[in-house]
């Protein structure tokens, strides 16, 4: 497979954007709109960036409209903003640009608890919402969420709770292999048994292959015994649409914290194991999920181009300290 396009999530660094929020205790009409129009200008802003630099793949964050799906708060902020979801969704349409978005933690489907599951069914409905007025082909990732002490019953929690969703909340819906809990075989196995595209994070695959576990490596194989085989049944998931998947690097001293940068050698272990699945001509976009955002996918877009390793040699601070002067 080839891959389309390279993208990253919600801050655009060079521009300062955010996602801004109020507090609950001050949810008013008149404090939420300013926020709002703020939030969307910004992903307006961010978006033109990035055509004007080649980059046509964008999370944008959860937080665009605060307490949207509350009922206690009824705002119509669909007709309130529409004039600014207008402006986003033309220029996706005419730049032929990607959007997808990811519910945030709390976002839980398999719960054993009701409200939870309640909460999360409403939360990926008003996402599906938010997003289909910006890209209407955009995607929503999100984790199949914990194991309670169970997972084959936890992933027939999933499954079950899926009926819950409205048409535009399912069809937007992909999931998302994690670092501690779901392997990418299990995501994939509910994948194919929901019809739910899976996204494939490999610095997830690397943290949790599933070795020494029942459900993925039973024999105890290294991390990507079997991985071209899965990948294939991942890519199938997504039918005729192009795939999405995640690619970060480790930051030292943590266990799962995501690098600034990439290193790229991830890069390559990902292009190489890419280049062995489906059709040479199939196409794929692959998020970046770095600390530096729209700096990185720069960064590795000018590596691929050229084959020449970034310098390393310089800290972080201090490449920040001597721009900011």
């Amino acid at each position: 497979m080839r891959l389309r396009h390279l993208g990253y999530a919600c801050i655009n660094q060079t521009l300062g954007t955010k996602s801004r929020t109020v507090r609950l205790a001050n949810l008013r009409t008149e404090a939420v709109i300013p926020v709002v129009v703020q939030n969307l200008d910004d992903v307006l802003a961010a978006l033109r960036w990035n055509v004007d630099h080649g980059i046509r793949f964008f999370r944008v964050s959860s937080d665009l409209i605060p307490f949207g799906p509350l009922p206690e708060f009824p705002f119509d902020w669909a007709e309130a903003f529409d004039w600014q979801f207008r402006d986003i969704r033309r220029l996706v349409k005419a730049e032929k640009l990607r959007v997808t978005s990811h519910p945030g933690q709390y976002t839980v489907l398999n719960s054993p608890r009701e409200k939870v599951v309640r909460d999360s069914v409403g939360e990926l409905d008003f996402q599906a919402q938010v997003l289909k007025r910006m890209d209407p082909k955009g995607t929503m990732t999100l984790h199949v969420g914990g194991a309670y002490g169970d997972k084959e019953s936890a992933m027939d929690r999933f499954a079950q709770n899926l009926d819950r969703l409205t048409d535009d909340a399912r069809e937007r819906l992909a999931i998302e292999n994690d670092d501690t809990t779901y392997t990418l075989a299990e995501t994939v196995g509910l994948a194919e048994r929901t019809g739910l595209p899976v996204i494939v994070d490999l610095f997830h695959h690397l943290l949790n292959p599933g070795t020494g576990t029942a459900s993925a490596n039973p024999s105890g194989e290294t991390w990507n015994d079997g991985l071209p085989d899965l990948m294939e049944r991942a890519m199938a998931t997504w039918g005729r649409r192009v795939p999405k998947l995640h690619l970060s690097s480790h930051k030292p001293g943590t266990r799962t914290g995501h690098a600034d940068f990439l290193d790229m050698d991830d890069v390559d272990r990902l292009l190489g194991l890419m280049d062995g699945v489906g059709g040479a001509d199939d196409p794929y976009d692959l998020m970046l999920e770095a600390k530096t955002k729209e700096r990185a996918v720069l960064e590795v877009a000018r590596y691929i181009e050229t084959g020449e390793r970034p310098d390393r040699a310089i800290p972080m601070e201090t490449v920040e300290e001597a721009e900011a002067a």
